[in-house]
């Protein structure tokens, strides 16, 4: 975790501010952050950004995000780049687990300067910051992390995607356990070929997780490969490293470091032959007779881990102040400037950050609409009955959402309703 730095990083996107820099890969770059309190955020723009508000006494807790945009360098590319990143946004959004966090908001409107998604901060050490700084793992730890792995990948499984990379660095060791992140190159299982991204014959991922399959056509990589890398996950667990530090091979890994009862499972998985791996629930089988051969249940395995990182000591260190001071009101009015510039016919400009005066001298030169005139009864050959007084609106009736919300609403479906293959 990095200070933000004040020339190159924004200090709100959307309803956040931007705390801290947590990383970057190639396609985006992460930052910790805050929602903002904005009692101006009408609902129509909290559904035009997608906001998911928590629940009960959670409302009343300070939220820290991850708050994800795409790198500035992709904008002026090829469009595939955006497409992409708003296909990691549609995974994370399918995926409904503990193992994986909670999507919270997103922008990806083509208008966009640049598209940005928000989901549930997970405070923990990665796995190979864990192992790096504190040692491998014993066998409760093992198999508690292992059988987390299996609930993450039966979920995001269940939601008919993939994962594509499954390492280390994408499990953070949370408060409640394993959580797997990273969903940059997740692909819909079932997908033509004329909407995948991926091209045949290319390999995706990173090299010393993936299996042979996926290094030489990562298009279609199956369920398996998830598997494999799962295995090269709980591999690294044990020893420190990769089964394959130079990347896939036919050849067994070697063994040095792995004693026996974590072999019979390791051996079956990291196989060159996706058919000869086992699947999620002989994985699973595998753990629980680890865990019942060394007397241990799986909720005491689970809290060996769980103290275990605590002892450690190894979770980021937050900025000051980041859970109990309150917003920087410079922050808030950047915040509101950007929730005014979604009046129409304006450049929303970076951020959709724009200057008051601009904003003042917009309003000033619309026109007021005339007032309507009053109907005039239409001339017939009958009697008409006096007209009806309006009817009182029933409190206990469902209100209709209002017309921007509609319009927000019909736009989202139009964009997804042609997103089913990643």
């Amino acid at each position: 975790m990095k200070p933000l730095d004040t020339n190159a990083d924004p200090r709100v996107v959307g309803p956040f501010e931007l705390l801290a820099r947590l990383g970057e890969g190639g396609m985006g770059v992460a930052y910790l952050a805050r929602r903002i309190p904005l009692d101006g955020l009408s609902d129509e723009l909290a559904a035009a950004y997608n906001l998911v508000e928590p629940d009960g006494d959670a409302a009343e807790v300070p939220r820290l995000v991850v708050v994800k945009l795409i790198q500035p360098k992709l904008l002026d590319g090829e469009p595939q780049y955006r497409e992409r990143f708003g296909r990691e946004i549609d995974a994370v959004r399918a995926v409904v687990s503990d193992r994986v966090p909670a999507l919270i908001a997103f922008e990806e409107d083509p208008a966009a300067d640049r598209p940005w998604f928000a989901m549930d901060y997970i405070a923990g050490p990665s796995l190979r910051t864990m192992i790096k700084d504190s040692g491998t793992f014993g066998i409760g730890p093992y198999a508690a992390l292992g059988l987390a792995l299996v609930d993450a990948l039966r979920a995001i499984h269940g939601a008919n995607l993939l994962h594509r990379d499954l390492k280390p660095d994408n499990v953070v060791l949370g408060p409640d356990g394993p959580v797997i992140l990273d969903f940059g190159l997740a692909v819909l299982i079932e997908r033509s070929s004329s909407q995948a991204l991926t091209k045949s014959g290319t390999g995706m991922g990173t090299v010393s997780y993936m299996p042979l399959e996926q290094y030489k056509d990562a298009k279609h990589a199956s369920r398996p490969a998830d598997v494999y890398a799962l295995a090269a996950t709980l591999f690294f667990a044990l020893t420190g490293r990769s089964p394959y530090p130079h990347g896939p091979s036919a050849s067994e890994p070697k063994w040095d470091g792995v004693d026996v009862p974590f072999l019979p499972l390791l051996a079956k998985t990291l196989v060159s032959t996706p058919s000869q791996r086992p699947d999620l629930d002989a994985v699973e089988e595998s753990l629980l007779t680890l865990l019942a051969d060394a007397d241990l249940a799986p909720d005491l395995a689970a809290q060996q881990l769980k103290e275990l990182v605590e002892s450690a000591a190894l979770t980021p260190e937050l900025p000051p102040g980041a859970l109990v001071d309150p917003v920087d009101p410079e922050v808030q009015d950047l915040a509101r400037k950007a929730i005014d510039a979604d009046l129409p016919d304006m450049d929303p400009g970076f951020y959709g950050v724009v200057d008051t005066d601009e904003i003042e001298l917009a309003v000033d030169e619309i026109e007021p609409a005339p007032e309507p005139a009053a109907p005039q009864p239409t001339p017939t050959s009958y009697p008409l009955p006096p007209p009806r007084a309006p009817k009182e609106p029933n409190p206990g009736a469902p209100q209709a959402p209002p017309r921007a919300a509609q319009k927000v609403a019909a736009d989202l479906r139009k964009r997804y309703a042609h997103r089913g293959n990643l």
